[in-house]
């Protein structure tokens, strides 16, 4: 083990490591070749994704829009009586975070790394639905109907089981067994979720599709992006069914009916017919998936109506 003096100067600690890891005369100097390679991907992906980049452009700026407009609102008329409507603005504020995360992986050529992050977009699309459809409050799902006192030795285990369970009974009425789903469906949904779980847990798809590539074509795997077929489609395809389900649940940020004004109502239309249509695409492709999500939203992430926030007490 190196014998490093923890009094050592910024300047020290600079040379100790400008000594072996410069190229170039820059420290790490040789990942100037990734950055590059990275460029190009995102270049690549606009020239032959035109239509994904244009509806993907769109949907994230409207959500920013959505999000400043909830902000601006609250400056205006002050916070709403509704306690836990600080919780929807927070999880919708994360969701665009961790979205455009997945877009900016994307563009740099990681199309599998953005994929395996909608796994989580996907959960908290679900979670936020049970809620707007009163399945569920934000305190059952952040914390857990049973949850014990926070003094207690086994307060992270009983808070930890509460929220599976709530994630499970949601998941059960949205897509499983108590959904009132075909059972056709139900596979096609299930299969679905477990496509993220290959890429999530040890990267399977990732795996695989370099390995195929490496003793079919005797391609070496790619040392930074990897630009492939299979992995831009299954990301595209995916964000465009995770967007389509987050306009749904975007109207919950209004505090009030049409608290965002009717232009905005004219937009999230547009992009709901929008993705309905790429979406739909895939059920022409042959795709049973695309055919089978339609059926999931237009049931499931179809609110009561007028449908803004409420205080949800997950009786329904």
């Amino acid at each position: 083990m190196a014998n490093i003096d923890v009094r050592m100067s910024v300047e020290e600690w600079r040379e100790r490591h400008a000594g072996r890891f410069s190229y170039n005369g820059h420290i790490g100097g040789n990942l100037i070749s990734v950055d590059r390679s990275e460029a190009e991907a995102g270049s690549q992906i606009i020239d032959r994704l035109p239509r994904h980049i244009v509806l993907m452009d769109s949907f994230m700026g409207f959500f920013l829009e959505t999000l400043v407009l909830a902000r601006d609102r609250i400056r205006a008329v002050g916070w709403s009586r509704d306690a836990h409507y600080p919780a929807a603005l927070v999880c919708f504020s994360n969701m665009f975070r961790r979205f455009r995360c997945c877009e900016v992986l994307f563009m740099k050529g990681y199309a599998f790394d953005g994929y395996a992050l909608m796994r989580d977009l996907k959960d908290r699309a679900f979670l936020l639905a049970g809620v707007a459809r009163n399945m569920a409050t934000f305190t059952m799902i952040m914390v857990g109907p049973d949850a014990c006192d926070p003094s207690q030795d086994d307060y992270a285990n009983k808070t930890t089981r509460s929220r599976k369970n709530i994630e499970n009974l949601i998941s059960r009425r949205m897509s499983g067994k108590d959904s009132g789903l075909s059972i056709d469906i139900q596979n096609d949904l299930k299969r679905w979720d477990q496509l993220f779980n290959y890429e999530v847990h040890g990267g399977i798809l990732s795996f695989a599709q370099e390995v195929a590539a490496l003793y079919t074509a005797g391609k070496a795997p790619s040392i930074g992006p990897m630009f492939d077929d299979d992995a831009l489609a299954m990301y595209v395809n995916r964000s465009v069914e995770i967007g389509w389900l987050v306009v749904r649940l975007l109207p919950f940020l209004q505090m009030s009916l049409a608290d965002f004004g009717s232009e905005w109502e004219d937009k999230r239309a547009i992009l709901d017919e929008s993705f309905r249509y790429m979406v739909e695409e895939l059920g022409l492709l042959g795709k049973k998936i695309g055919d089978s999500l339609i059926a999931m939203v237009d049931t499931k992430f179809s609110f009561k109506q007028p449908f803004h926030y409420f205080e949800a007490d997950g009786t329904t």
